[in-house]
């Protein structure tokens, strides 16, 4: 009776080349695909964010006439000035923001996100925005009935309306508003580079944290951008 003998059944070179080189084509495809939820989940988280900041200032709005904060609640009980719906002497977005803690927001959390290369630790729960322990823009000196389409709330600029090389979203072209209507938009820049502007979906307007030119609603045009105000209005977070 014959008998054959079995084959080892081991992987040849060529068979084991074969699956590395796949192996490796799967994760050339997933590595990119992860990290682009990685960003989309921290842009909502973003939004998120702004959109409880929105909140809050309406929430000041409906127990200030209407003005969104633009002084000190504290000052002015004190006779301290910068009542009277006058727009207060705040130097940065912190001095804004303040006022909203902790009446109308618990936490100092939301006014936070890290940023490079020296933003890397979020705020200390003491009640108040120090230096560097806010990453939001705002835009002092409107008001609930202000033009819907006029920015409120930022993410960090370089200066008013420019978005610098540190801005998280600057590769995906993106930048996170906040708008007096209420609605929080991922809006496009216009360059992937430093020194990019938000422009309009229409591509009329280039820099939307200029004022607007006009009184119509389509925002302006001619040159003009979207804000109900000065752009000296602008306030950026403090540092120090």
């Amino acid at each position: 009776m014959k008998t054959t003998k079995k084959r080892n059944q081991g992987f040849t070179l060529i068979e084991l080349l074969v699956v590395i080189t796949i192996m490796a084509l799967l994760m050339s495809m997933a590595v990119p695909a992860y990290n682009t939820i990685q960003v989309k989940a921290a842009m909502n988280k973003d939004a998120s964010n702004v959109r409880q900041i929105l909140i809050g200032c309406s929430s000041f709005a409906s127990d200030w006439d209407g003005l969104f904060p633009s002084f000190d609640p504290d000052e002015q009980s004190k006779g301290g000035g910068g009542g009277g719906g006058e727009d207060s002497a705040f130097s940065s977005s912190n001095d804004a923001f303040n006022v909203l803690i902790p009446k109308y927001i618990d936490t100092e959390s939301i006014f936070w996100y890290a940023m490079k290369p020296d933003k890397l630790r979020p705020p200390v729960e003491d009640g108040k925005l120090e230096a560097k322990e806010c990453t939001y823009v705002y835009v002092t000196g409107q008001t609930n009935t202000s033009f819907s389409r006029s920015p409120l709330i930022a993410d960090e600029m370089e200066s008013a309306g420019t978005y610098g090389e540190y801005h998280p979203w600057l590769k995906q072209q993106k930048a996170v508003i906040g708008y007096v209507g209420g609605n929080v938009v991922t809006e496009s820049l216009t360059t992937d580079q430093p020194g990019a502007t938000v422009r309009t979906r229409d591509g009329q307007i280039q820099d939307i944290f200029m004022k607007r030119s006009g009184g119509d609603d389509s925002g302006g045009g001619g040159g003009g951008g979207l804000l109900d105000t000065d752009t000296s209005n602008v306030l950026l977070p403090g540092g120090g």
